[in-house]
């Protein structure tokens, strides 16, 4: 890693196969991990069913070569909505080994967000569980686009649906071609932006997106220390790119993952213990739990090693609260991306958990260039200096589909993506993410990063949860408002959290809108927290007062 010219270098670019082709490479190592007929790929945590690397190729291979009977090809977008489950993954990557485009949908979408998100993707197929079909099906036949449907479990729900059983053909897995694809320019996976402030936008990515995500996976594997490391625990959901790419990156290794389909806190510890689980794959509201909740101490997590943490930012008070509670863990990491990112352009070292900075993304992967501007300017900026964080290499997608405004608006003149992030750099090249460009808070001239004060009011031992926005002010512009949920048998006021935040945070940062006390904090499936939401309620409690 080098800085030259305020631009930090991840270092060398990493060697991806040459035939480009995702499927292919996906299938090479699942026939590699064959040799131990025994080895284990997933492991279901609600229900303990346990699948084999053996099997995975098995039903990956019988299930792309029925799609292909029903004409599923190179080029076609197929559509898949599910809770985490074993056809889920196995139909993805059936789907790209026939040459097809996989779009992901989240169960959690709305009405008009599964209509918005399927009349920008047009899939000619989808495929999803009896659950999502029962709640979103006569959603789904409103779109013409939308020529055959398959159910991944139970009874078709219609007659027009084909059960996922019938989809099957049996063919030796050796045998098995994958269908060829030209990587560069390919769309491998077609994902959607978290839509924190909006509805999302289509994220096309390429075969050697996902084959570089997958090298640099595989480069950090051959570390020693990551030898030790081989179950990981997951309930991100697959339709998102976090729980996606990590999954499938985890079968290129061959590593074990037990899953849920959602986060269910005491199965979730009974699972770490009765699985001996070495690394947790989590998002902030997780590591929160963790540090506040008393069920931890029923359970053996001395299996833990390791935790990687994503999709929104974690203070470094937060992490050091974990740590404490997990005796064997060697650290808390994070990594830094987007889904127009593959996920992630920088990271903390897996290979020396020594060198991690708490708090921080970590530096750039090898091949990936980033730099920070100032938002005004654009002028680049050096060590410590807060801008928006721009990042370009080969982890960075295709473009939005079908829209080129969207494409002009966030590429700048030396072809770097804009992030809408705001962060900075040290002087040996780690990044630290302050907030998104849209969400600070604009306070009396002052930028007030919600995740900051969000980090204080998470030390009193009486908040669960909170999230922090701005309530418009004529004289002050916005003033910081925090939402919060009280911890189950705790008391607690807003004057005992105003005195306890203003002694801890700067005159801007204050709690200047006051508290709000509530059940729940609305997020998204990534752990994101869905401040428009949040804006939207202060909204209508304005104008109630009116």
């Amino acid at each position: 890693m080098i800085i030259k010219n305020n631009v930090v270098h991840g270092g060398p670019t990493l060697s991806i196969p040459a035939h480009l082709s995702y499927g292919k490479f996906v299938i090479d190592k699942l026939i590699e991990h064959n040799a131990d007929e025994n080895k284990i790929a997933l492991v279901h945590g609600d229900v303990g069913e346990k699948t084999t690397y053996r099997e995975i190729l098995k039903y990956v291979v019988h299930t792309a070569s029925g799609l292909k009977k029903l004409g599923v090809k190179r080029g076609d977008i197929v559509a898949l909505c599910s809770e985490n489950r074993l056809e889920f993954i196995v139909t993805a990557l059936a789907a790209i080994c026939c040459g097809a485009t996989i779009t992901t949908l989240s169960t959690q979408y709305t009405k008009d967000e599964n209509k918005h998100v399927l009349t920008i993707s047009k899939p000619s197929l989808l495929i999803a569980s009896e659950e999502v079909l029962k709640q979103n099906f006569s959603i789904y036949k409103e779109v013409t686009y939308i020529k055959k449907f398959i159910q991944m479990n139970g009874k078709p729900i219609d007659n027009g649906i084909i059960a996922y059983k019938n989809v099957c053909a049996q063919v030796d897995a050796f045998d098995f071609e994958p269908e060829e694809v030209q990587g560069a320019t390919d769309t491998l996976f077609l994902l959607y932006s978290s839509g924190t402030t909006g509805l999302p936008k289509g994220v096309m990515l390429t075969h050697v997106n996902a084959l570089y995500a997958a090298a640099n996976s595989l480069r950090e594997s051959l570390a020693p220390e990551s030898q030790s490391r081989s179950c990981h625990l997951t309930v991100v959901p697959w339709y998102h790119a976090y729980g996606l790419m990590t999954t499938i990156n985890n079968f290129i290794i061959g590593r074990m993952t037990v899953y849920f389909p959602g986060f269910y806190p005491e199965k979730y510890l009974k699972a770490i213990e009765k699985y001996k689980v070495n690394v947790l794959l989590t998002v902030p509201p997780m590591i929160v739990f963790l540090t506040k909740s008393s069920l931890i101490e029923k359970y053996d997590m001395s299996s833990v090693t390791l935790v990687w943490c994503g999709a929104a930012p974690l203070s470094a008070d937060t992490i050091r609260d974990v740590m404490k509670r997990l005796p064997n863990c060697k650290g808390v990491l994070q990594a830094y991306g987007m889904t127009e990112t593959s996920t992630s352009a920088t990271r903390d070292p897996e290979r020396d958990t020594t060198k991690h900075k708490p708090g921080s993304g970590g530096t750039p992967l090898p091949g990936v260039r980033v730099k920070v501007v100032d938002v005004e300017t654009r002028k680049k900026l050096g060590p410590f200096e807060t801008g928006e964080i721009c990042i370009k290499g080969p982890v960075v997608m295709k473009g939005y589909i079908g829209d080129k405004a969207a494409d002009r608006d966030i590429m700048d003149e030396e072809g770097f993506l804009k992030t809408g992030d705001v962060g900075y750099y040290d002087h040996d090249g780690y990044f630290f993410i302050v907030e998104r460009i849209k969400e600070l808070i604009k306070y009396k001239g002052h930028q007030v990063p919600p995740a900051t004060v969000e980090s204080v009011i998470l030390q009193h031992g009486s908040v669960a949860e909170c999230g922090v926005v701005g309530a418009p002010d004529e004289w002050a512009g916005e003033l910081p408002t925090a939402f919060v949920v009280i911890k189950p048998g705790h008391q607690l006021t807003e004057r005992e959290l105003l005195d306890f935040t203003a002694s801890r945070l700067s005159p801007a940062n204050r709690l200047h809108g006051g508290v709000i006390f509530v059940k729940e904090i609305p997020k998204n499936p990534s752990g994101k927290i869905m401040r428009r939401i949040l804006k939207q309620r202060l909204q209508d409690k304005r104008k109630s007062k009116l």
